[in-house]
Parts: structure tokens; C-alpha cells; sequence
């Protein structure tokens, strides 16, 4: 898709969108994948350093589990696996279609679900993977690193059904409503112009040409003559 003011719109929204589901357990990681079910690779890398960057502040103000101070001593943690997951959600919906090349609608539902399976599952992979790395000894009350990552393993299931759910009917809706729903608007305004512009020449056309009488005049004068 190519960027233009509809698309920006979207990814202004679903930015702004994740301020909102920041607050909702489970669900807060839906406006990236509907973002790379919807919109161009660079709207989707946006969205997904937006989505850490609103991570990364909810983790100063709210801190609520270790996951937020370790993104608060590695700020990077809150924000390249998020990146790196809208990317390969992109990529895994992008292959689909290009592979099966989905036309109906179940089969659209399924790759918007695959592609959502995936960017979740990055996620909770890169977030987990980097803090066992990076922070493995972090301590949050009486956890540490290593003990909350069954927790972080639960919660990233429970994520990844809810995107797998909750993605498609979102960004079909919108890919319908915002995108396609506008450019066929566009389309049906250019053909109707178009048309009324044939008209118009057709009108032009058909008009006869009248000769003035100097003219008619003129031309008898000249068959009279020798």
C-alpha cells in the first residue's frame, strides 16, 4: 500500500490507540498487529516504536511488575521487539498473500489471524528472551527474572489467542470501511467525471455547422462565374 493521507490517518489512530489498550490486560498489543495487517511497512514500523515508546512511559509512570523495571534500566527492551514484531507480522501477511492469495472471506480471516499469531509470539519471545539475557538477575519483590518468566509465558499465551480473535474482524472492518470503502468512493467521483466530460465532447460534435449567409453568398457568386 502506498503511504497517502488515508494511511497516515489510520496510523495516527492506531498510535493513539495504544495509549488506550495500554490499560487493557491482554490486549494492549492489538492496534500493531492490525496496524501490520492494514497499512505499509513503514506505517507499521512507526506504530511499533510508538507502541514501545508508550510501553517504555507507562513503565515510569505505573511501574506494576518486574517487566517494567527491567524496561526501565534497559529502555531498549520496550522498544526493538516491538519493532521487530510488527515487521514480522508484516511479513508473514504479506507472504500469505502473495503465496495463497487469499479472495474470500474466511480465507482473509486466516491470514489476518496467522499474521497476528506471529507478531504475537515475536513479542512475547523477543521481550522474554532479551530480559533472560540482558537482566537475568533483576529483582521485583520476590521474583526474579528467571521466576517470572512462567508468568510472562502465561500472559503471552493468553496475548497471543486474543490477537489471533480480535485482529481480524478489526482490521478487515477498517481495511474495508477507511481504505477501500474511500478509494472506490475516489474511483466511482473520477469515472462519473470522466463521463461527464465524454458528454460534453459528444455534445460538441453533433452540433451542426451553420454557415453565415456571406458565405452562401460568396459561394454562388463564384458558381456563376465563367
Amino acid at each position: 500500500m502506498k503511504i497517502n493521507t488515508r494511511s497516515i490517518t489510520l496510523a495516527a489512530t492506531l498510535t493513539a490507540l495504544c495509549a488506550v489498550t495500554g490499560f487493557i490486560p491482554f490486549v494492549f498489543f492489538l492496534p500493531v498487529m492490525v496496524a501490520a495487517t492494514t497499512l505499509s511497512i513503514g506505517m507499521v514500523a512507526f506504530v511499533g516504536l510508538a507502541f514501545g515508546c508508550v510501553s517504555l512511559a507507562y513503565s515510569y509512570l505505573m511501574p506494576s511488575s518486574i517487566v517494567s523495571f527491567a524496561f526501565i534500566d534497559a529502555p531498549y527492551i520496550a522498544i526493538i521487539p516491538r519493532i521487530l514484531a510488527a515487521l514480522g507480522a508484516f511479513a508473514v501477511y504479506k507472504l500469505i498473500e502473495k503465496l495463497a492469495k487469499p479472495k474470500s472471506k474466511v480465507g482473509r480471516v486466516a491470514s489476518c489471524s496467522i499474521a497476528a499469531v506471529t507478531g504475537s509470539l515475536f513479542n512475547t519471545v523477543l521481550v522474554v528472551g532479551m530480559l533472560v539475557l540482558i537482566l537475568p538477575s533483576l529483582e521485583f519483590g520476590d521474583y526474579t527474572t528467571m521466576t517470572y518468566v512462567p508468568v510472562m509465558l502465561i500472559n503471552g499465551a493468553i496475548e497471543l489467542a486474543c490477537m489471533a480473535v480480535l485482529t481480524p474482524p478489526v482490521s478487515l472492518t477498517l481495511d474495508k470501511v477507511v481504505l477501500r470503502g474511500k478509494r472506490r468512493g475516489e474511483t466511482d467521483a473520477v469515472k462519473a467525471a470522466q463521463a461527464d466530460y465524454s458528454c460534453e465532447l459528444s455534445g460538441e460534435q453533433e452540433q451542426p455547422v451553420q454557415h453565415s449567409d456571406n458565405d452562401g453568398a460568396e459561394r454562388a457568386t463564384d458558381n456563376k462565374r465563367p
